[in-house]
């Protein structure tokens, strides 16, 4: 058999349908990319700020670990924080700046109330939650009678 010879027509097309092909390869190979890209930055490059407001709305109705709290400011944190001992408690704090703060204005910062029940507790020996649902701020309970009452009233 003898192989035919293409005419510049056949040539043209035969040239025009594989680029196609190459060009259906290069957009998919980009767009992977790209997609891979989005992906990496919403994850990894972003993903303290996801997980932070994440937790403001699972943690709602549930105890917070002390470990992502600063108790000065009674705020949710996105990074996990340093446990000091004070006067024989543990204590949480996110920098040395709060914990000085926390040694100069003890009583006022150490005791809170209870929300619940109004009796004034000390933070360290408190269950921790969430005041309002999306949002970072805590509140301190006594026990976990208190804690689910509370909880209870917000439902």
């Amino acid at each position: 058999m003898t192989k035919r010879k293409l005419t510049k027509k056949e040539l043209r097309e035969r040239q025009a349908l594989e680029d196609k092909k190459f060009n259906r390869t290069l957009h998919i190979s980009f767009g992977s990319l790209f997609v891979l890209i989005i992906l990496y930055l919403v994850f990894h490059v972003f993903g303290n700020d996801t997980e932070y407001a994440y937790r403001q709305y699972a943690l709602f109705g549930k105890q917070v670990p002390g470990e992502l709290v600063c108790m000065t400011g009674n705020q949710l944190l996105n990074h996990k924080n340093i446990k000091i001992s004070y006067k024989g408690k543990n204590y949480f704090f996110c920098n040395q700046k709060c914990y000085d703060h926390f040694v100069s204005h003890f009583q006022e910062d150490a005791f809170i109330p209870d929300p619940f029940s109004g009796d004034t507790i000390s933070k360290a020996d408190a269950l921790l939650g969430l005041k309002k649902l999306g949002e970072p701020q805590i509140i301190y309970f006594q026990n976990i009678k208190t804690f689910n009452q509370y909880y209870k009233s917000k439902n």
